[in-house]
């Protein structure tokens, strides 16, 4: 998978697509409910729910890839949320363009319906895993995860809703 910056709400969106990625090993197969157990680290298990620390994140990085991302429990403090997973149909591998150009179009939208205000309003920012062709092909991975980070600000307790 592919690690795609935070992404600057008026300054064009579209900037995205010609942004470097940083691969991951993927997030697999998952679709999730709120209110994922905390603690895994699998990217494969990552549900619209968990919560984890961007430095957290980064620790697990090896090189450019990455294992694992591990979760805790949205009461303690985090800086990220997992709130959308799209699951990208059955296809030859797209290319990282595309697919952070679909990321970027799918996580936009979903944003609002998630913390209750439109993406280029709020203060909360979103990034994206993608899958990186090796996944795509070998391991069936065919999710885009969107998640929110709070640019190093640690939050407690769910981002959903945090407009409203």
């Amino acid at each position: 998978m592919s690690l795609s910056p935070s992404f600057p709400r008026a300054l064009g969106l579209s900037l995205m697509a010609g942004t470097a990625a940083v691969a991951l090993t993927g997030c697999g197969a998952v679709t999730g409910l709120l209110g994922a157990a905390s603690g895994q680290d699998d990217v494969f298990q990552l549900e619209v729910g968990d919560c984890f620390t961007q430095a957290e994140m980064n620790a697990s990085f090896s090189g450019e890839e990455v294992s694992g991302i591990p979760t805790v429990d949205c009461a303690e403090e985090h800086d990220a949320e997992v709130y959308h997973i799209e699951v990208l149909p059955e296809g030859d591998y797209p290319g990282t363009e595309s697919l952070n150009a679909t990321g970027e179009e799918v996580c936009t939208a979903e944003f609002e319906e998630f913390v209750g205000i439109a993406y280029e309003e709020s203060e909360i920012y979103f990034s994206l895993l993608t899958p990186i062709e090796q996944g795509w092909t070998a391991m069936d991975d065919r999710e885009i995860v969107c998640y929110l980070i709070t640019n190093g600000e640690m939050v407690t307790g769910t981002l959903a809703g945090a407009a409203r």
